[in-house]
């Protein structure tokens, strides 16, 4: 497999740009802060995406926000890779609210998408994930960060078990991890025993609830029982005393049935009102349940949404207000660039600078003559007319010759000096008309043309403008920047806002759903129904209480002024009445005994079934553990026969590097120790200086990657910033070998790596950034 091509869209500073990869070694070059680790990010985030790892719902990393563009509106690209000789398209929006992904094939532009494994958890589909490779495999293995990479828990399991699983040599194939995986999410879809919310937990919850459950009705059936005894007996009592008063009710019926007349009329009203309150009760029905309880809950979460919508409109607001005030922003630079008339204050500064230093050099010829010159000139003279004054005073000696001599030389002397000193002042009064005439003048003139300006003065004024008119542009560019990432950040609150206003909107909708309203003045109205329907049901209630008071009085042989109809004739009748009081207590007393609470039979065989039901959910976490430890040996066998492979492969390039340590061990954990050559103790890797640490974890990802995929690119970004030159370049050699049969794409801030591949003849493919 090779990355062919990147085209970043809108990621971290680039924009629109393309970046094409070669096979073999790619080598891309760029200064501290030209975006190598950007680059190297965006490879990930394309086949990846920006997705922290091992959680149950879809949650963003920190690289999400950490490269998302200040113009968040675009935040996308493409990666084009080859693999099996067929060329694969990726497009991405890494935006959260446009987050998707499609997978092209690259020749014929047809969507591929569900040939890919599909991630339920973020919704889309791997393009890795055929290769078995995953972010966290990725990162740990094939991509070498600048910065030491700080796992996730779980992180070095999954390396530990893709290795494993690739050393699997039962012909059999086995998703260790997988199985390991289900067998967990069965055993917490049990739960423990311990957890009252777990499924264990709420069945053995419910059995002991209904072991006490079983004790009370047992207690409450007996005394039900006993009760019934009771009821039987004074059953049969009533009836004979019944018996024994049924010939002397007769004659005093007779006698007062005058007097029960306006009661019988009474009840005939009441009963025809409960007929028409019952037929309005019984049209009402629909409306029990509302209650105002309910209405102020749902106008509090209307409310609450309302005060979401104004949040939102003040953001909306607020965002409108800073995008006009960056158009204004935007209005004032370009007029302060237009006032410029297409110069750059850098070309200003340089013409500026030489129009100085020609006024400087003019200045400097106007004051410089032949100094050295005239000075010889005129020393020469004077001692030439010195010379002739000693000789024609007589004071060079007596001798003739020497005084002839004197005066001669005297004379020579003060003739060359006067020659001497009337060649240096015409030579500097030439030389200042050259320079005035031919160089100087011409040049501050072309550059008071340029600018259309009078002299010197005025150029001055100009610059000072100028610079004053820069340093307000880039005060305008910060300000704009300000408002950008201001403008950003309420575009991310609103955002938040909207999801929370949709979430309540929902929940309100589902509500009055539920309630089969439109709206909440409608369930209002229903309130207000219900309310009347309850006012009804009291009036019907107690015209009913009367009635049976009436009827009471009627059928139990009584008057308005309670005095019985056969009080003399039925002697017995007070007994009666207090033996009906006593069975209506007990049926009572039985009512209130087994009411809520279930017969003992019944509970008895829903314990038996969570009995049961305990049983197996303990059966089936037991398998599991069962499982998982055979897993587990199954995986430390595997680490037993294949971890001298690996050691030694591991070994091998870090002796290769360091020409000091040859002996590795990576315990079952993929933890890394290494034998100490002169002791030959065991030493972490934390014990060695951080140079060498670089060197042994590049040596586990060179060795542990060949083993996982062997395909994938091996990228890097500036691995070798703590070597010396002799471990670099055995480094750089490795690299070059794999290169052979495996892209790598290294990349570094200087020149220090290109010249070592050059010195040993290495080839490889350079990208600038």
């Amino acid at each position: 497999m090779r990355i062919k091509t990147l085209t970043i869209k809108a990621f971290g500073k680039f924009k629109d740009q393309t970046i094409d990869f070669k096979p073999g070694l790619n080598l891309v070059y760029g200064r501290n802060e030209a975006g190598k680790t950007t680059v190297q990010t965006f490879i990930q985030g394309m086949f990846f995406g920006f997705y922290k790892p091992y959680r149950k719902k879809k949650t963003y990393s920190e690289e999400y926000e950490k490269y998302m563009p200040w113009n968040q509106f675009d935040y996308s690209g493409s990666l084009v890779y080859e693999v099996d000789g067929r060329e694969i398209r990726l497009e991405r929006n890494f935006l959260r609210s446009k987050d998707s992904l499609f997978i092209y094939d690259n020749t014929t532009g047809k969507i591929i998408n569900d040939q890919f494994k599909y991630d339920g958890v973020i919704r889309q589909h791997l393009p890795l994930g055929n290769q078995g490779m995953t972010a966290v495999i990725y990162n740990n293995t094939v991509n070498m960060r600048q910065t030491a990479h700080d796992n996730e828990a779980g992180s070095q399991d999954e390396v530990r078990d893709s290795y494993i699983e690739m050393q699997n040599s039962s012909g059999i194939e086995i998703n260790f991890k997988g199985i390991a995986r289900r067998l967990e999410e069965k055993k917490n879809a049990i739960g423990r025993s311990g957890q009252s919310k777990s499924r264990i937990g709420a069945a053995i919850r419910e059995r002991d609830e209904l072991r006490e459950l079983l004790k009370e009705a047992e207690a409450a059936y007996a005394k039900v029982a006993e009760n019934q005894e009771k009821i039987t007996r004074n059953q049969m009592k009533m009836k004979r005393i019944e018996a024994e008063n049924d010939f002397l009710s007769q004659e005093s019926v007779v006698k007062r049935k005058k007097e029960l007349l306006a009661s019988y009329e009474r009840i005939n009203k009441l009963e025809k009102e409960n007929n028409r309150l019952s037929k309005i009760i019984k049209e009402d029905q629909i409306y029990e349940g509302y209650n105002y309880k309910t209405l102020e809950g749902l106008k509090a979460i209307s409310n609450q949404a309302e005060r979401l919508s104004d949040q939102m409109d003040y953001i909306e607001k607020e965002m409108a207000d800073a995008s006009e005030h960056l158009k204004t922003i935007r209005q004032k630079e370009a007029a302060k660039r237009s006032s410029l008339a297409g110069h750059t204050l850098e070309g200003i500064t340089e013409d500026y600078e030489l129009f100085k230093k020609e006024e400087t050099e003019v200045a400097e010829v106007d004051k410089k003559t032949n100094v050295v010159i005239n000075i010889i000139a005129t020393l020469v003279t004077l001692l030439g007319m010195g010379l002739v004054g000693l000789a024609n005073m007589g004071m060079m000696g007596t001798s003739q010759g020497i005084e002839n001599l004197s005066l001669t030389v005297g004379v020579t002397m003060a003739i060359v000096g006067v020659v001497g000193l009337s060649y240096g002042i015409s030579a500097t009064l030439k030389k200042r008309r050259i320079l005035k005439e031919k160089q100087i003048i011409p040049i501050q003139e072309e550059i008071l043309a340029k600018y259309q300006l009078k002299d010197g003065p005025s150029f001055d004024s100009y610059y000072k403008k100028v610079v004053r008119n820069q340093k307000e542009l880039e005060q305008l560019q910060n300000e704009g920047e300000l408002i950008i990432i201001q403008h950003s950040r309420h575009q991310a609150g609103y955002e938040v806002l909207f999801e929370q206003r949709r979430g309540i909107i929902r929940d309100l909708d589902r509500k009055l759903a539920e309630y089969q309203v439109k709206n909440i003045a409608e369930y209002a109205e229903r309130c207000e129904k219900a309310q009347q329907l309850e006012e009804l049901k009291i009036r019907f209630n107690g015209n009913l209480e009367l009635l049976e008071n009436l009827l009471e009085t009627v059928n139990g042989g009584k008057t308005e002024d309670g005095q019985a109809v056969w009080h003399k004739a039925s002697p017995k009748s007070e007994e009666l009445l207090s033996l009906g009081k006593e069975i209506a207590r007990l049926e009572g007393e039985n009512s209130a005994l087994t009411d809520g609470i279930g017969l003992p039979v019944e509970i008895k065989e829903t314990i038996k079934t969570l009995d049961s039901q305990i049983q197996a959910f303990d059966t089936e976490i037991s398998a599991c553990n069962a499982a998982l430890e055979i897993i587990s040996t199954i995986q430390k066998d595997c680490h037993q026969d294949s971890a001298p492979e690996l050691n030694k492969n591991i070994g091998d390039i870090l002796d290769t590097l360091t020409q000091h340590y040859k002996g590795v061990k990576i315990d079952d954990a993929m933890k890394l120790k290494v034998i100490d050559p002169k002791g030959g103790d065991f030493r972490d890797v934390d014990q060695l200086s951080a140079g060498t640490m670089d060197q042994v974890h590049f040596a586990f990802r060179y060795g542990i990657s060949e083993l996982i995929s062997h395909e994938m690119p091996f990228i890097l970004d500036e691995p070798f910033v703590r070597y010396d030159k002799q471990r670099k370049t055995a480094a750089l050699k490795l690299l070059a070998e794999l290169s052979s049969t495996r892209q790598v794409i290294l990349f570094t801030c200087d020149d220090v790596e290109e010249n070592l591949l050059r010195s040993f003849g290495a080839s490889y493919h350079k990208i600038v950034l």
